[in-house]
């Protein structure tokens, strides 16, 4: 007598393909989890049960490390579509609440947040005045989940992307860290600063772990004693109202930086120079609209002229 037949595969459910979704994107299950505002754990759970029910793996562990399954791959280009549609839906729905299809929602590092970003829009505004506007400072590994997931048209960064993040990066201009010196402070009257120039002051500094806290540790490192900071910060805002405090010196982005405000502090530059790339990023899955890509122009045009008034 023959056995019971065995019972077809479950669907998923929407959840289930949300968190194999974000996965796929991130490549592993600590992004997904940062992605999604959920912990580690509970995507491993939710995905553990997504392969249970379909009684084959969508993932398989090498060395810790999470290779797509060819099965997972053919899925992929499905949940893509789903997700797709999700965004547009969104997209479309908050922009009839909002009375208009036109808005335009991006997201900065923290660091472009202090006068870049506030003079776009005010530019963008004088030629647009009808167009809502969605702006969010944040950091970096806070930025890419929002591109992903189609909470915002576009983002600005002093880093590119992951490879393979599924994030499209063009380089609009270059940026670069300046020391800002309160007025009345010994090394207000110089004309560079070194690193060894900072020995005996106080300075506040970046995370080891952010795009400014890499590239200054080169330069604070380049004197016969490493320099280090006496007060951690994580962005450029912070390190500007400290700075204004009388508090000590701090290295700053040059876009974060305006020559008004010269009545608080003075900006030097560093020897060697600390350059960077600024990067426009979007989501590989969805292309600027042209309202998003009329404020790029506006964004890359006042870059352009920053880098021509340049004082050195």
């Amino acid at each position: 007598m023959a056995g019971p037949l065995p019972s077809a595969p479950g669907a998923l459910t929407l959840r289930q393909i949300e968190v194999f979704h974000a996965v796929m994107l991130t490549g592993s299950l600590s992004e997904a989890g940062r992605m999604l505002s959920v912990t580690q754990p509970a995507v491993s759970r939710v995905l553990a049960s997504a392969e249970n029910r379909l009684r084959y793996q969508l993932f398989e562990r090498v060395k810790g490390r999470l290779h797509p399954t060819p099965e997972a791959r053919r899925l992929y280009a499905e949940a893509e579509e789903i997700f797709g549609r999700v965004n547009r839906f969104n997209a479309l729905a908050g922009a009839l609440g909002a009375g208009s299809a036109g808005t335009v929602s991006l997201v900065s590092s923290p660091s472009f947040s202090e006068w870049l970003i506030p003079h776009a829009i005010q530019k963008f505004r004088e030629r647009h005045p009808d167009t809502p506007i969605r702006y969010r400072p944040l950091a970096f590994d806070a930025l890419l989940p929002h591109l992903l997931l189609g909470q915002a048209d576009f983002g600005l960064a002093s880093m590119p992307p992951p490879v393979n993040a599924n994030i499209v990066s063009e380089e609009i201009g270059q940026g670069w860290l300046g020391c800002a010196v309160p007025r009345g402070h010994p090394l207000a009257v110089r004309s560079r600063v070194r690193a060894e120039d900072l020995q005996g002051h106080l300075l506040i500094g970046y995370g080891a772990d952010t795009p400014f806290g890499r590239l200054a540790s080169r330069f604070l490192n380049s004197g016969p004693v490493p320099v280090q900071p006496q007060i951690e910060i994580r962005s450029t805002p912070e390190a500007l109202a400290l700075v204004r405090q009388g508090v000590g010196v701090a290295l700053i982005e040059s876009f974060g930086y305006h020559p008004s405000f010269g009545k608080d502090f003075v900006l030097l530059p560093t020897d060697p120079a600390l350059g960077h790339a600024i990067h426009l990023l979007h989501s590989a899955s969805s292309p600027l609209s042209s309202t998003a890509r009329r404020f790029a122009s506006v964004l890359k045009a006042l870059i352009k002229q920053a880098q021509k008034d340049a004082p050195f």
